[in-house]
């Protein structure tokens, strides 16, 4: 072996089976270049041909290749909370489809070190403001959560609704006897009944959140540990076109590299899950890919789609959160 000392290169340990291909291009070398560098530095024990590569404990790559990649890679295989104080507004974009429905929203959101406080704007349907009687009172009856704090788990799911008793004040002293004057029919009625019920203890109410998608991804517990940037879990979405939860065998995948806009990337990725109902039948998937901030790990983007199947119709929402 060459003097141990040296600069020019860094011992990498090889990790499973040597691909050349792969690992010279992570290093933005071409497997020539790769196995020429290695040989030159290695012990006899150690060399490598292009045509027939061995098992090697350690590839000698160039330093400077070495520092540029690293700088690239994620340090940790867990994901932390951020704390710190912070202000941004996401855009949101939802498609229902059979339907072909669309609705999009603004949603700001300032994040302290002991809750999260949400202010979301104007919803739009199919890119036009809402005209329909029901869709107004949902719009109007839903605005009274604004602004809403909500406190979060170690690992980033939903704990509890910190201002719920202001939140149950505004619905009962104003908004209520307000929608109940101006909507007046059985059915109206028989909605303000349900959301009066649930504003009198939204904690207890908690499962109206989860059903919400955006409230569903944007604070899943993704903030943990991913042992060897993989983790396996299940999932769980509401269909409101099915009025049910489907389930996902879900896995997980924490990017070791950052993304080229400098992100830390999580993939995942879920197959609906196996039951008496769908067994043999075509199954729903679940595709989504989350964008944190490398330094506050704070989230800048969620993208993806999941689908169900009903009588062999497809049911499948595509779902888009960016920072503005």
């Amino acid at each position: 072996m060459k003097n141990a000392v040296t600069k020019e290169y860094k011992k990498v340990k090889v990790e499973g089976i040597l691909n050349l291909k792969e690992l010279s291009g992570e290093y933005e070398m071409t497997p020539e270049e790769l196995v020429g560098f290695h040989n030159h530095y290695c012990s006899i024990q150690e060399l490598l041909t292009l045509s027939l590569p061995k098992y090697v404990e350690y590839l000698y790559i160039p330093s400077d290749k070495f520092e540029i990649r690293d700088r690239k890679l994620l340090k940790s295989a867990t994901l932390d909370l951020p704390t710190q104080l912070s202000e941004k507004v996401y855009g949101v974009i939802i498609k229902f489809l059979p339907k072909n429905l669309q609705i999009h929203y603004k949603i700001k959101v300032k994040r302290t070190p002991t809750y999260i406080e949400l202010v979301k704007e104007k919803t739009y349907v199919n890119n036009q403001g809402i005209d329909k009687i029901i869709e107004q009172l949902f719009e109007k009856a839903e605005q009274v959560l604004y602004p809403l704090q909500i406190s979060v788990k170690n690992n980033g799911g939903l704990d509890r609704i910190i201002n719920h008793e202001q939140i149950s004040h505004r619905w009962k002293s104003d908004c209520f006897p307000k929608l109940k004057e101006y909507y007046q029919s059985e059915t109206t009625d028989q909605i303000l009944k349900q959301m009066d019920q649930a504003y009198a203890d939204l904690n207890r109410k908690k499962d109206l959140f989860d059903r919400n998608l955006f409230y569903k991804l944007f604070f899943l517990p993704v903030y943990k540990g991913y042992p060897q940037f993989m983790k396996k879990d299940f999932l769980e979405i509401y269909f409101s076109g099915l009025s049910q939860q489907t389930g996902y065998e879900t896995e997980f995948e924490l990017s070791r590299e950052y993304t080229r806009g400098n992100k830390i990337a999580l993939k995942i990725t879920g197959t609906e899950e196996d039951n008496p109902f769908n067994r043999n039948k075509v199954k729903g998937k679940l595709d989504f890919l989350y964008k944190f901030h490398r330094e506050t790990r704070e989230l800048f983007s969620v993208t993806g789609y999941c689908s169900a199947f009903e009588k062999d119709v497809e049911y499948r929402i595509d779902f888009q959160l960016y920072e503005q």
